[in-house]
């Protein structure tokens, strides 16, 4: 168990996902040759997706952020500008556009939930999350080191506390990524941004996994 209680309700809480698209998850994205790989997070899509549904059960409502197709037209100058810059940071998607942004299989949003819209890595670039955030907010999703981090950080810099959830927070398979995960929850997270917690721990009589 945590070493801090919940506050009560934590359903006051938005959850808010991050990026869980077919883009950052299926297999026809990944890119061998770069070692991105998302084994890993299509291994924690269904219990992403069940914690959703009991959380929503529970009286909790759930934001669904979605990156716009990552291509050169969609993004901001200073990401174009870097891309242009420096070739190995460059990263714009180029096959299975329309379907870039759409839901995997695995994940089911319900006809209550919110969704919106980025073209940044901080889902808070979107003016429109803040308005349903009123002190904190809970967060799980796809990348930690990427999108997940610049949104935690934004966040706490808006004012709102975060709950991350830990075991629903996944990278790419590499090594190195793994590792930066793995950093960032047992140090940067927890002891600047946060509290870090296992989704096990909210409604242990109804395990989600």
């Amino acid at each position: 168990m945590t070493g801090f209680s919940l506050p009560e309700p934590i359903c006051k809480y938005p959850l808010v996902i991050i990026d869980v698209v077919k883009g950052c998850c299926n297999k026809q994205y990944e890119i061998p040759e770069w070692n991105i790989h998302f084994q890993k997070t299509r291994k924690m899509l269904p219990r992403l997706n069940r914690f959703a549904e009991t959380y929503r059960n529970h009286g909790g409502h759930i934001i669904w952020i979605k990156p716009k197709p990552w291509t050169k037209e969609n993004l901001p100058d200073n990401i174009n500008k870097l891309y242009e810059e420096n070739p190995e940071a460059t990263f714009y998607v180029k096959d299975n556009i329309d379907e870039y942004s759409d839901f995997p299989d695995a994940i089911k949003v319900a006809e209550e939930d919110i969704v919106l819209m980025k073209n940044n890595y901080s889902a808070f670039t979107n003016p429109k999350l803040s308005t349903y955030i009123q002190d904190g907010y809970l967060i799980a999703g796809v990348y930690a080191d990427g999108c997940v981090n610049a949104t935690i950080v934004e966040g706490w810099s808006k004012g709102y506390f975060t709950y991350i959830l830990g075991d629903l927070v996944e990278s790419m398979d590499s090594d190195m990524k793994q590792n930066q995960k793995k950093m960032l929850l047992k140090y940067s997270w927890p002891h600047m941004y946060g509290h870090v917690i296992n989704s096990e721990e909210f409604y242990p009589e109804e395990r989600t996994i």
